[in-house]
């Protein structure tokens, strides 16, 4: 069942982008005559300078983050059990976060592109980003597997790791970017912008560009005062000036607080969360079933999925969506705890194991309190939690576009 779920989350992103490239490919602006020539003008104007020069920066960039991080892995991995968690499994978790960064960062690339270029070029800069990602990292990391496996010796030895596993929180990361790559998709749909005379906005500046990517996919009742920033944006000349007022813009849209609604949709995913957990506890309690992680990992980022989702479609936002679905977050993350900290005492109490997996035994009710707060348990969680919340709202903004009857492309909001 959690597999299932995890599904489920997972899977709007890359559904919504094969309808996005549906809709969108076929009218896009890169070229005239067949699909074919349109996509080959959609990777010229992808490649061109200057993107072509950033995506070696990214991909240099990457390979020497790479290094570091696997030095610095390599360095600390055998201090986890003196930590107090499994640094093996949080750098796996830490990966995953790092591929939400990567997705987003090239969902921006792309938006950039595709707002000067139009929808096809914006989507191969974007997937580009992400393969000069790989490739970075590959490159860096190849020649250390090698040497792994050649000379394993030389390595730390980590309990509970088969032959050859050290190095697999990196093979995670890179096997996990596949996930980020429907976002270029998406982000380029933000960016494929265009005038009511056929033109493409022009992008002046960086600061035009963010207060644009902040503003486009406000709810109907601030669409106008996004409108007014960024004409007021227009009118300053000064650069200083202009990226106070972007900065200042686009930091009043983040902080504009939740949706309508909001409120009592995460009350009750903190009910639904809060009860799931005692309910899962108690019956893994009875039936020696394992522990909770996986209930904590599955349902509450469905929950979190349906709610962006249903809040992006009413306000047919982007941003309304994952708002609404941070709170919900929020609440999800507080009935865990308060949940989870009081169970793993009876887990304790009982001598049942640890109430996330339900192995060993702790020899204290505050060692198992404390696996509760585990870094690598938190952070896993919030990473599917994110994962959930985007997809919902990407998938929610582009559904309530769709039935809203709004004229510009369904999809076009979904990823701002």
């Amino acid at each position: 069942m959690p597999e299932f779920l995890l599904l489920v989350v997972l899977a709007p992103a890359p559904l919504l982008a094969i309808v996005v490239l549906a809709v969108r490919l076929p009218d896009a602006q890169n070229g005239s005559g067949t699909l074919a020539a349109r996509t080959r003008a959609a990777w010229r104007h992808g490649t061109r300078r200057p993107v072509w020069p950033g995506l070696i920066a990214v991909a240099v960039g990457a390979a020497l983050l790479t290094v570091g991080l696997e030095r610095a892995y390599l360095a600390t991995v055998t201090n986890g059990p003196r930590w107090g968690f499994d640094m093996v499994l949080l750098t796996v978790v830490l990966g995953l976060l790092a591929v939400v960064g990567c997705a987003v960062l090239a969902g921006l690339a792309a938006a950039a592109v595709s707002r000067a270029r139009g929808f096809g070029a914006g989507t191969v800069a974007g997937l580009l980003a992400l393969v000069a990602v790989a490739a970075g990292t590959v490159s860096a990391h190849l020649p250390l597997r090698a040497t792994y496996l050649a000379e394993p010796e030389r390595f730390p030895v980590v309990m509970n790791l088969g032959d050859g596993d050290l190095l697999a929180p990196f093979e995670v990361f890179l096997a996990a970017l596949i996930w980020a790559l429907p976002w270029p998709v998406l982000g380029a749909t933000l960016g494929a912008r265009t005038e009511t005379a056929g033109r493409r906005h022009t992008v002046r500046d960086v600061w035009q560009l963010l207060l644009d990517l902040a503003t486009t996919d406000l709810p109907e009742n601030r669409s106008a005062w996004g409108a007014a920033l960024r004409a007021e944006l227009a009118a300053i000349e000064p650069p200083a000036e202009r990226r106070r007022f972007a900065l200042g813009g686009a930091w009043a849209v983040l902080r504009s607080g939740p949706p309508r609604g909001a409120w009592v949709l995460a009350a009750g995913v903190a009910v639904a969360v809060a009860g799931g957990s005692f309910a899962a506890s108690r019956w893994s309690l009875a039936h020696d079933q394992g522990g909770v992680l996986s209930f904590w990992m599955a349902v509450p980022s469905v929950l979190l999925l349906a709610v962006a989702l249903a809040t992006a479609w009413r306000t047919r936002s982007f941003g309304s969506g994952l708002r609404a679905g941070a709170l919900a977050g929020l609440a999800a993350l507080v009935a865990v705890l308060a949940v989870g900290i009081p169970e793993a005492a009876v887990w304790a109490h009982q001598q049942a194991g640890y109430l996330s997996t339900g192995d060993a035994v702790p020899p204290t009710w505050q060692s198992a309190v404390r696996d509760v707060l585990r870094p690598e348990f938190l952070v896993g969680m919030i990473v599917f939690w994110t994962t959930g919340a985007a997809g919902g709202a990407a998938l929610g903004a582009a559904l309530g576009r769709l039935h809203g009857g709004t004229p510009d492309d369904p999809a076009t909001t979904a990823a701002s």
